[in-house]
């Protein structure tokens, strides 16, 4: 009978499998599915935001409404977010007689309150500063694309380089084709008023 031998046996070729392998593994899928999912949210921004700037930019013929501006008129920005879609165009003088935003706004602002918090939001944050004085806004019915609108009507003053001047806003909001639109006209100068009323009665639906 052979002798038996009381060597050690020899250790085992396998790699190990522990909990640090699986580790690796799971932080390396994680890896992998965050850069995944970062690649896919910069597509999303990338095809659902769309800004421009600049006469050479703006497409008004996409815009809300067909309108007319007195005098020479161009545009300003052309954004679209998340559903949402802002154009704004101007007068060329300064400071502007007119200036005219249109939008649409998203399926997602559905109810009357959302839709007015964010049109006021938007306005704040476009005249909000000390510059403009406004009057309590007075609520007027007007027609608009073959409806009537309630369209919130402001008057005061503007200043600037030690000047003031006379202004007119007004804002409506009006349901075309199951969208919401809204319009915020801003005019300045002895014919605010005027301008106002000429730009807003030039307005369709588009």
């Amino acid at each position: 009978m052979a002798p038996q031998s009381n060597s050690p046996p020899p250790p085992d070729s396998t790699p190990a499998k522990g909990p640090w392998l699986w580790v690796a593994l799971g932080c390396g899928g994680c890896l992998v599915l965050s850069t995944a999912a970062l690649v896919a949210l910069v597509l999303l921004i990338g095809r659902t935001v769309q800004f421009a700037v600049g006469p050479d930019g703006v497409k008004t013929d996409q815009a809300p409404f067909t309108f007319t501006i007195p005098g020479e008129s161009e545009g300003v920005m052309d954004m679209t977010m998340f559903g949402m879609q802002i154009i704004q165009v101007t007068s060329t003088d300064t400071p502007p007689s007119v200036l005219l935003t249109m939008g649409r706004l998203p399926s997602y602002l559905q109810s009357s309150a959302d839709q007015s918090s964010f049109i006021e939001s938007f306005q704040e944050g476009m005249v909000g500063d000390e510059t403009y004085q406004f009057s309590l806004p007075t609520i007027e019915e007007r027609p608009l694309c073959d409806t009537t609108v309630a369209a919130i009507v402001q008057t005061g003053e503007y200043q600037a380089d030690q000047a003031i001047y006379a202004v007119t806003s007004l804002m409506a909001t009006v349901d075309y084709n199951r969208r919401t639109q809204f319009v915020w006209i801003l005019a300045h100068g002895d014919s605010a008023a005027a301008n106002v009323d000429q730009v807003f009665d030039s307005l369709e639906c588009q």
